[in-house]
């Protein structure tokens, strides 16, 4: 490559664009896919897209005859699913389960968007084929879109409007959806509930739980102590408590009368921690990660503000 093609290829970089794969069978009905970032919208009616492929591309013949190719809209948590299929060489698809949509081309998992398309033209276009695909089906899901600009992956943000007004009433008792506290409250509600009813299933209460949790991640510690690390959260626990988890065979006192997190314990709090990251990741595809690292900044900040006498877990 010379260097004024360089220089026009960095030139070209500063348009950001979306990610896509694009997926097809070759004709012994093997999946083929590959990154393009050449996606773009041609006409609403009759429905058009495009993307174009270079002519030296393993993958042309396979584009070529298949009739029709599905186009995934990656989202923004998929980079590696990017990387995957912008390979020249190996089975792309050899760790990536698929379906196949109607026309029997394979359907991606996830995707922020999918247009199913019939071969609609092909165009010469340099030293890339140009090829235009009727929409014949569409599908959107809420994720933030995959961005590439200036040779990098980079994140789709929206620009950020004024604050709108919490709309707290006093006289009437009344506030709007955009109060910050009952929104803090109710994404801590929504998003525990599904583990709070895990360790209710599992036999064990607030206050135990509280505790199993503590002591996995500091150790041995007395009752005073747990009870003065757990008093802000309202499920301190008290000597039944403590003998009820003694029971279950879930922690042991030591000589010095500390308390010990047995391995059945620790197995329970792993396994519901496990379920804590599993939630976790599948609330943060819907996110950027300058979002999600906002959102952690934003937490931590009103942590700092707040909880300047209680104690942390850890």
């Amino acid at each position: 490559m010379s260097s004024e093609q360089i220089e026009l290829r960095n030139a070209l970089g500063q348009f950001a664009t979306g990610v896509t794969v694009v997926t097809t069978f070759d004709e012994e009905q093997k999946p083929v896919g590959v990154t393009a970032s050449s996606f773009n919208s041609v006409s609403l009616d009759p429905p058009l897209i495009l993307w174009s492929l270079s002519k030296n591309a393993l993958s042309m013949p396979a584009f070529k005859t298949s009739g029709g190719f599905n186009v995934h809209v990656l989202a923004a948590h998929q980079q590696d699913m990017s990387n995957n299929f912008a390979r020249s060489q190996g089975d792309k698809f050899e760790s990536v389960a698929f379906a196949t949509c109607e026309q029997g081309f394979p359907v991606l998992p996830e995707y922020a968007a999918l247009f199913r398309c019939r071969t609609y033209f092909e165009y010469e276009g340099g030293d890339h084929i140009i090829f235009v695909g009727e929409v014949l089906e569409h599908k959107t899901n809420d994720l933030p879109v995959l961005i590439f600009h200036g040779g990098k992956y980079a994140e789709a943000q929206a620009k950020p409007t004024e604050l709108p007004d919490a709309g707290i009433d006093l006289e009437s008792g009344q506030f709007s959806e955009n109060f910050l506290l009952y929104l803090i409250s109710r994404a801590h509600f929504q998003t525990s509930q599904p583990i709070r009813a895990s360790w209710s299933d599992k036999g064990l209460s607030d206050e135990e739980y509280f505790c199993i949790s503590l002591l996995s991640m500091n150790g041995d510690l007395s009752k005073d102590a747990i009870g003065e690390r757990l008093r802000h959260t309202g499920h301190a626990p008290d000597n039944e408590i403590f003998a009820r988890l003694e029971r279950k065979g879930l922690v042991s006192f030591t000589g010095s009368g500390e308390c010990h997190l047995e391995e059945a314990g620790r197995d329970v709090f792993i396994e519901l921690l496990a379920q804590s990251k599993s939630l976790e990741e599948e609330l943060a595809k819907h996110f950027t990660q300058g979002e999600l690292q906002t959102a952690i900044n934003v937490m931590k900040k009103i942590i700092a503000i707040t909880g300047k006498d209680i104690p942390n877990l850890w």
